[in-house]
C-alpha cells in the first residue's frame, strides 16, 4: 500500500447533493419484468436512485454542494488553491471539467485545477491527493469535487442495456480541505491493480473505440471477490499501520456498492454492522460519491458540535481501492442538498433524447 499520513491538514467540512427526480424501483413493474424487480430489489435493498433532468450532469450537483460549503462558511473563493474533481463522467473530452467549474465557482488564477478518472475510490484518492498538494505548496485550502451522473441515460446510441443500470443513481459530493496550525493529522492508504481493468469497463465512446454498445459484460464474480478479500485486508493492514482498532471508530464508512459486500467486509473487520451505516437502499451506488454522500446521510442533520472519527474505503474501477481516516466535527457536515443547478455554456446539443 502507499501510505500517507497528513499532518497539519485536515477536512473542513463535507457536503452532497442530489437531483431532486426520484426512480420508485416499485414503479418500474408497469414496464419491466414484475418478477425481475421484485429479484433485484431483494437482492440489492434498493427502493429507489436519483436521476437527473435531460440538462442536468454531475458538475451541477458538485456545484450545488459546492455551494453550500461556501455558504456555509468553510471557505471563499480566493482560498481554494487546489481544485480537483474526480469522475468518470466529465462534462467534455476537454478541456477537464475542473477548469469548467473553476469558472462557475468563481476561483482566483492562483488555483490549479484539473479532473481524476476515477470512480468507487474517487473520494479515498481525491482527498489523498489534495492533501499532497496542500503539504507541499503554498497553496491553503483545496477544494475536491467528486460525482458521477450514472442514472441520467442521455445520449441515443447509449440506451439501457441492462438490469444493472437500476443500481446506480446521481450524486456528487465537495469536500474542502485547509491547512491548520492545530495538531489535526489524517491518515490515507492507497492500491490499484490494472490487470483488472476490464472486470468493470466501457470501453466504447472514447478516443480508442469512438463506436460501440455503452457497456459489455463486467467479471462480477471478479470484483465479488476482489472486494471481499483486497479490500478488508488493506484495512487491516492500516490500521496495524496507524495503530487505531476498530472499535476507536464511531462508523465504518464503505462504498455503497452492494450490501452483501458491504456486510462481508464488515465481518472480516470485525466493525459491527450498526456502525457501518447504509444509504444504498435510497440512493443506489453513487459511485466516488457514495462515500461523502453516505457521511452526510449519516451525520448531516446532527448539530452537536461532537468529533467523529471516520474510517471510510473506496474500492471499484480500476482496479483501484484505499482508506482515509480522519476526525471531523459533525457541524462541518452539511444536510443533503437538493440540485436544481444546470450551467449553460453557450454550445448547442445534438445527438440527444428529449
Amino acid at each position: 500500500m502507499i501510505y500517507s499520513e497528513f499532518k497539519g491538514i485536515r477536512i473542513a467540512g463535507i457536503a452532497a447533493a442530489v437531483p431532486e427526480g426520484v426512480v420508485e424501483i416499485e414503479s418500474l413493474k408497469a414496464t419491466e419484468d414484475p418478477q425481475m424487480i421484485d429479484t433485484f430489489m431483494k437482492k440489492t435493498g434498493i427502493t429507489k436512485i436519483h436521476k437527473g433532468t435531460f440538462q442536468q450532469t454531475a458538475s451541477d450537483y458538485a456545484f450545488t454542494a459546492a455551494k453550500a460549503l461556501e455558504a456555509a462558511g468553510k471557505y471563499s473563493p480566493d482560498e481554494i488553491g487546489v481544485l480537483i474533481d474526480v469522475t468518470q463522467n466529465p462534462d467534455y473530452r476537454t478541456p477537464s471539467t475542473a477548469c469548467a467549474m473553476h469558472k462557475r465557482l468563481g476561483l482566483n488564477k492562483s488555483c490549479l485545477a484539473f479532473d481524476i478518472n476515477l470512480g468507487c475510490s474517487g473520494f479515498v484518492y481525491g482527498v489523498t491527493v489534495a492533501a499532497s498538494l496542500l503539504q507541499t505548496s503554498s497553496a491553503q485550502k483545496a477544494l475536491v469535487l467528486v460525482g458521477d451522473s450514472l442514472a441520467r441515460q442521455r445520449l441515443k446510441d447509449f440506451e439501457r442495456t441492462s438490469n444493472t443500470s437500476l443500481l446506480f443513481g446521481d450524486a456528487s459530493a465537495a469536500i474542502v480541505i485547509e491547512k491548520t496550525e492545530k495538531e489535526d493529522v489524517f491518515y490515507s492508504a492507497l492500491m490499484s491493480d490494472g490487470s483488472g481493468h476490464k472486470a468493470l469497463s466501457i470501453p466504447y465512446g472514447a478516443w480508442k473505440h469512438p463506436v460501440g454498445p455503452s457497456s459489455v459484460p463486467g467479471d462480477d464474480i471478479a470484483v465479488f471477490n476482489f472486494t471481499i478479500s483486497e479490500v478488508p485486508a488493506l484495512l487491516t493492514e492500516f490500521m496495524e499501520k496507524t495503530g487505531i482498532s476498530i472499535d476507536q471508530y464511531d462508523s465504518l464508512i464503505l462504498h455503497q456498492a452492494n450490501k452483501m459486500i458491504m456486510k462481508q467486509i464488515a465481518k472480516k473487520v470485525k466493525m459491527p454492522m450498526e456502525k457501518v451505516p447504509i444509504c444504498l437502499d435510497r440512493f443506489g451506488n453513487t459511485s466516488g460519491a457514495s462515500d461523502p454522500l453516505t457521511i452526510v446521510d449519516r451525520y448531516g442533520t446532527e448539530e452537536n458540535g461532537n468529533i467523529v472519527k471516520l474510517l471510510t474505503a473506496g474500492y471499484g474501477v480500476g482496479l483501484s481501492w484505499g482508506v482515509v481516516s480522519f476526525e471531523i466535527k459533525d457541524t462541518d457536515i452539511l444536510p443533503l442538498c437538493i440540485s436544481h443547478d444546470t450551467y449553460d455554456d453557450g454550445y448547442e446539443d445534438e445527438y440527444v433524447n428529449s
